[in-house]
Formats: C-alpha cells, sequence, structure tokens
C-alpha cells in the first residue's frame, strides 16, 4: 500500500511541474486598487510594470489577477525578454502558467536582433521560444521584407516558419511561396512548397524545393526547377542563380527551348549569363545537344561543349559547338572538330577535319561553310583541298566519281546538289554508265579531266556533265586501261563509317 501511495505522488510531480514550478508575476504602478465586486483583481495605473522570469512588461494600465496569476493591459505596451527581444502593441494579455502572451492593436512590432515584425496580432509562448501571427504581417531585415499570412518564429533557432502566402521583396528579387522557413541569422529562405522566384530583369524561376538568400540574391532549386527569361525556358534537377551578378547553373537533365527560334538545347550541366552588358550566353557540356525543329524536320547538332550566345531578348543568336561536334538531318549529316553557327545569316562554319555528306555525296576540305537554312541547305563553300566524293558503284563500293580542286562552292535545290563550281586545279574522275530502263547499267569507261576551273552539273546525284573554263585537259578510256593509281585522285579518303545515319550516332566519337 505504501508503495502504491509513494508512486502515485512521483507521477503527480513528474507530470504536473508546473504546478510546483510556477512563479507569481511581480508588479508595480503609481496608483492601484482593488473593487469589492472583483476582489482578485487590482486596476493599476501609471508607469505600470510586470516582471515575470526575466522577462519585463511596461504599460499604461491594467488589470491584474493575482490569485489566478495573470493580467490584461492597455496603452503603451513594450514587452523586453533578455535585453534582445522587444514586442510594443496597445493590449496584452498574459498567463504566468502558460507563459503564453498575447498582444493586439492597430500596429503591433517586434524587434528580435537584425529583424522587425508589424501585424495587429501576435503570440508569445516563452515555452517553446516562439512567436507566432495569424494575420498579416510584415518582416525586415537589413537586406528585404518578408509579408505572409501565417508564421511562427523560433528564436532560438532564429527560423521563421511560413505556411501561408508567402512575400520576400528584396533590391532585385521578389519571391511567392505557399511554406516556407526563413532564417534571420543566414538570411536564407527554404521553400518546400511551390515558389516563384521573379527578378528585377524580368527572370522568372519555379521551385517546389530549394533556397534563395536574401543577402546575396542566390536562390538553388532542386525539384521542378524552371527559369523562364524573356523568350527562353530553361529546366533542370537542380538550378542555381545569382540575381545580382545574373549568373547561374544547371545540373541534370537540363532543358533549355528557344521558343521565338523552335530551337532546343539538353545537357547535364550548363552554365548561364543572362548579363546583357557582358553579352548573354548559355555554355553546355555533358551529352550536350541542339535541337532545331521546323515541322517534322529536325537538326541534331552534338559536341563535347555547345557555347549559345543570346541576344537582347534572349534568342538564339550564335552556337558554337567543340570538340567532335557532328549534324544530323535527314537530308544533311556534317562532322568536324569545331562548328559555329551563326543564326542570322544561317551560316554553319566547320574547321579541323570537316565532312558533310548529301545524298551520296561526301565533301570535304580544310574549311567548310554551309549556308543551311531550317528546311533546306542552299549552298557550301569549301577550302582549300576541296574534295567531293561519290560511291559510283554501290554494289563494289570500289568505283568513285571524284571532283578536286582549291577552292569549291556546291549549289543544292531543296536539299539535291545540282552544281559544284571548282576555282584553281580542278580535277576530276567519274564513270560513265550506260542505263536503260529495266536493264543493269553498263560501265562504258572513265572520264579524267582537269583544268583551272570546272563547273559540274550534277543531275539525280549523277554528274551529267562537266564544263572546264580554262586549259581543260580530258580523256575517256575503257577502265581497264586506266592504272588503279590513277583511279583516285590525290588526297582521297571515303569516311563512309563515320556518317552518322541516325540522330542518336552524333553522339558516337569519330
Amino acid at each position: 500500500m505504501k508503495l502504491k501511495i509513494i508512486f502515485i505522488f512521483l507521477c503527480v510531480i513528474i507530470f504536473t511541474p508546473n504546478v510546483f514550478s510556477q512563479k507569481k508575476i511581480n508588479y508595480k504602478a503609481s496608483w492601484s486598487e482593488t473593487r469589492p465586486s472583483f476582489p482578485d483583481e487590482i486596476i493599476m495605473t501609471k508607469e505600470v510594470q510586470f516582471e515575470h522570469e526575466g522577462m519585463r512588461m511596461y504599460c499604461d494600465s491594467a488589470i491584474f489577477n493575482e490569485k489566478e496569476n495573470r493580467f490584461r493591459s492597455f496603452g503603451n505596451i513594450h514587452i523586453v525578454q533578455h535585453d534582445s527581444l522587444h514586442v510594443w502593441g496597445d493590449e496584452l494579455y498574459y498567463e504566468g502558467e502558460t507563459k503564453v502572451a498575447e498582444m493586439f492593436g492597430e500596429k503591433v512590432v517586434m524587434k528580435d536582433n537584425n529583424i522587425t515584425l508589424n501585424t495587429t496580432y501576435l503570440i508569445l509562448e516563452r515555452i517553446p521560444n516562439t512567436v507566432s501571427y495569424t494575420r498579416w504581417a510584415d518582416i525586415y531585415d537589413n537586406k528585404s521584407t518578408l509579408r505572409s499570412r501565417q508564421a511562427t518564429y523560433d528564436m532560438t533557432t532564429k527560423d521563421i516558419y511560413f505556411v501561408r502566402n508567402v512575400e520576400i521583396n528584396s533590391e532585385k528579387t521578389k519571391v511567392y511561396s505557399d511554406t516556407m522557413v526563413y532564417n534571420t541569422n543566414t538570411d536564407i529562405a527554404t521553400f518546400y512548397g511551390p515558389t516563384n522566384i521573379i527578378t528585377k530583369d524580368s527572370t522568372f524561376i519555379y521551385t517546389e524545393l530549394g533556397w534563395f538568400n536574401t543577402k546575396t540574391e542566390e536562390s538553388m532549386s532542386y525539384k521542378q526547377s524552371q527559369m523562364l527569361n524573356e523568350n527562353r525556358i530553361l529546366q533542370a534537377d537542380t538550378l542555381f542563380y545569382n540575381s545580382q551578378t545574373k549568373l547561374g547553373e544547371g545540373l541534370k537533365n537540363v532543358y533549355i527551348e528557344d521558343t521565338a527560334q523552335h530551337i532546343i538545347l539538353t545537357s547535364h550541366k550548363a552554365y548561364i549569363n543572362n548579363s546583357l552588358d557582358t553579352n548573354s550566353y548559355t555554355f553546355l557540356t555533358q551529352q550536350a545537344l541542339m535541337r532545331q525543329i521546323n515541322g517534322k524536320d529536325t537538326l541534331y547538332m552534338h559536341a563535347d561543349t555547345i557555347w549559345v550566345n543570346h541576344d537582347t531578348l534572349m534568342n538564339v543568336k550564335n552556337i558554337y559547338a567543340y570538340y567532335g561536334a557532328k549534324v544530323y538531318r535527314e537530308d544533311i549529316q556534317a562532322a568536324a572538330e569545331r562548328m559555329y553557327f551563326y543564326m542570322n545569316d544561317s551560316l554553319l562554319y566547320m574547321l579541323d577535319r570537316p565532312i558533310m555528306w548529301s545524298e551520296e555525296n561526301q565533301i570535304t576540305a580544310d574549311t567548310i561553310i554551309m549556308n543551311i537554312g531550317k528546311k533546306y541547305i542552299y549552298s557550301a563553300e569549301m577550302f582549300p583541298k576541296a574534295f567531293v566524293i561519290q560511291d559510283a558503284d554501290t554494289l563494289t563500293e570500289e568505283r568513285f566519281n571524284q571532283i578536286y580542286g582549291k577552292k569549291m562552292k556546291a549549289f543544292f535545290n531543296k536539299n539535291k546538289l545540282y552544281l559544284v563550281e571548282v576555282y584553281g586545279n580542278a580535277q576530276s574522275i567519274y564513270y560513265i554508265w550506260e542505263e536503260e530502263k529495266n536493264k543493269v547499267p553498263k560501265l562504258l569507261g572513265i572520264n579524267v579531266g582537269s583544268g583551272s576551273e570546272m563547273k559540274i552539273y550534277v543531275s539525280k546525284n549523277k554528274i551529267k556533265k562537266i564544263t572546264t573554263i580554262t586549259n581543260p585537259v580530258f580523256f575517256t578510256d575503257d577502265e581497264e586501261n586506266v592504272k588503279e593509281e590513277d583511279k583516285k585522285l590525290k588526297g582521297f579518303e571515303w569516311r563512309i563509317k563515320e556518317r552518322p545515319l541516325k540522330p542518336e550516332d552524333i553522339f558516337i566519337k569519330r
């Protein structure tokens, strides 16, 4: 029986500590009185002060219930806790037992270190040391203003937990969020729900998980990360952006779309510069790919690195692809160590062992410049050591039509080669076939020619006519009368294995 009584007594002590630990509220005032109708209440006015376990409260007047250890105060209320927290308001209700203070007023102000909070209703809970509000409030720090409908401020961790209609206004950025935690020491806001970040330069960022530093204007997004700037859309698994420097970085599954020019860029790593002062650019690595879409036709470009320059509307202006650059479109394919694509004049420059294929034509030179539109290739200029090769016998792959010169210009009609102009040391070899309907073509001989300049006319991908402008030298002979070494022009190299046959092939190294 004694053990049972002791156990009950211990449980009472453990589970009801406030009964024994509660301290009375201390008070003083210049004038006070009690009334018979309310014997437990003291009415106080003039220089009223309360003190309770390290917290001081000042007001014009108050009604104090000494028995219940609580009071209500009015006018010019000022709460001070640990000399760092200050709260001002018009009306206060305080419970000594729960250590909860409710502050009301047309303007309730709280200051704690470097932040100031303005609202009309505020709850101060000394256990667990938090301040909360359920009405609209503005919070100011050194660099920004935060506004929300509801939040709780943890004075120990210096975190503010926002749950409804959160806004951040800083010098260059506005943030709108659903759920957010803001740390007043680090000036970092962490988002846990749909969030929109809008910068002064009209850059729009959306995320569902991330953070924003109000001091440095840096943001990081980890979920559903998107950035919209003028006509450019950017998405990535992780997205970093600094609205002061206008520099950013995207990681994993990077997707960039130029809606005006129908260009899509993808990679697993991207660097972003939105500053128009230093020429805005996007720098892509790790599976970098550019797609230019025109209806059913798509041009694919891949390289180790793709550098994109933007104009003032963030449209793609120039594209630099290096190293190991490759292009695939159904009608045209190309490869080079470096490629420069200038969008305004539709010129594609290819340098360092460039090569292009159009139908059965292989074109090489030290430098190739293609005039390529969204739908058609119009012309190609090649220099020096320009070389055009056709497979003249696809059954054996032993016979090749060839054109060589110091410089060439090729012309296309609806992506079909119809004319090649050769300038300087022009040379040609082509096989002459007799073609009859429903019969296997018969080889008639080989035509070998040279001159200073030539014009080669092509029809249905076959050489039909060669015109030599100056110093023509031509002969035609049976194949067996031509030496094997004379059947190939100097510098001949058949590179068919490098040709991408489908979009995925552009990722294969040469």
